[in-house]
């Protein structure tokens, strides 16, 4: 009997065990795993869970936003009626089109989507609950000026909503020495003229084209819209020639004008053995643009802190000769980036 009584109570313990282990690994199993909730659903007790938070990013794109314009060919079908001409039709140079059936309506300026809640007014006359659908055939009505340091400059028509991004990769994207600011003028639109030079100002906005690509404002990325000129202009740039590790332009940080000596030398790989950094310059454009001032400095002691450092400007050029070559013309160095001895662009 005490045997058997053993037995019982052995199971018993075994299936609690046995309990207490399967839940113990689903526990382990749930709380390892990721989960992907908003910043909002995170409870305090799941704090020292491994979470995803995800963040709500730019509103997705949507065509029926496309404000429609002069030249604009539309299609027009309504659901169930078959009998409608499906020929497109074209927004006129006042903003309107021809409609099926319902003849003359106002187009331009507004978008699609507006448009076609317009037409299912107008269509209700004739159908019960008609289901309007319009289509952009092509596009005319939206050009985009891109200009400055992009590898294809240019007027691009607008085929949808675009962003700022988009638009620079349609105009080949940016050259190497395009700086990380883009600036987009809003344009009167042409033919509105007709009043005061003064009420036809046109307004530039800047854009921070460094902190879109680093992810820091993803809003930055702003919708493009018509008449608008999209201006890349290239990058403050110093030079750094001579006997030195990475001859080549190097592109000034975009919230600083200046970099210092000490600064560009070691952007540049520092000095050759063979340089003789006593007998450094600095080149920088005069206020006439015709010639170029010259400083001497002593690149040896500022090296050795003997000596303080030296602040270069945009388009300055700094030459650090070799021990064979006393003296080179300003000219010289001013022709040798002007015409691209293979001088790399480094950032």
């Amino acid at each position: 009997m005490r045997i058997h009584s053993l037995r019982l109570l052995g199971l018993i313990a075994i299936s609690v065990v046995g309990i207490i282990s399967v839940r113990f690994s689903l526990g382990q199993s749930q709380s390892g795993s990721a989960t992907t909730i908003t910043d909002s659903q995170v409870p305090p007790s799941a704090l020292n869970s491994p979470i995803v938070v995800t963040r709500p990013t730019n509103q997705p794109i949507n065509s029926g936003d496309y404000i429609l314009g002069q030249g604009d060919s539309l299609s027009i079908t309504v659901f169930g009626a078959d009998d409608l001409s499906n020929k497109p039709v074209v927004v006129g140079a006042e903003g309107d089109i021809m409609a099926p059936l319902v003849g003359r309506v106002e187009a331009g300026g507004m978008s699609v989507r507006e448009l076609e809640s317009v037409l299912t007014q107008r269509f209700s006359k004739y159908f019960k609950n008609p289901e309007v659908t319009v289509t952009v055939v092509e596009y005319r009505s939206q050009p985009v000026t891109v200009a400055g340091s992009v590898n294809t400059p240019g007027v691009i028509e607008l085929r949808r909503p675009t962003r700022l991004m988009e638009v620079l990769s349609q105009a080949g994207g940016l050259k190497s020495d395009a700086g990380d600011k883009v600036f987009i003028t809003k344009m009167p639109p042409p033919g509105s003229f007709s009043g005061s030079e003064s009420d036809q100002k046109a307004s530039t906005q800047e854009i921070d084209l460094q902190r879109i690509i680093d992810g820091q404002d993803p809003n930055l990325n702003i919708l493009v819209h018509s008449n608008e000129l999209i201006t890349v202009p290239k990058a403050k740039m110093v030079y750094v020639v001579g006997d030195i590790g990475r001859p080549g332009g190097y592109v000034l940080d975009g919230h600083s004008s200046t970099i210092s000596v000490l600064q560009a030398i070691a952007l540049a790989g520092g000095v050759n053995r063979t340089a003789k950094a006593s007998q450094t310059r600095i080149l920088r454009p005069g206020k006439d643009d015709t010639h170029r001032i010259e400083t001497r400095i002593n690149l040896q002691k500022i090296l050795a802190d003997k000596a303080p450092d030296v602040q270069l400007h945009a388009d300055d050029i700094l030459f650090v000769p070799d021990s064979a070559i006393k003296n080179v013309g300003a000219r010289a160095l001013e022709a040798a980036i002007t015409v691209g001895t293979g001088i790399a662009i480094w950032r």
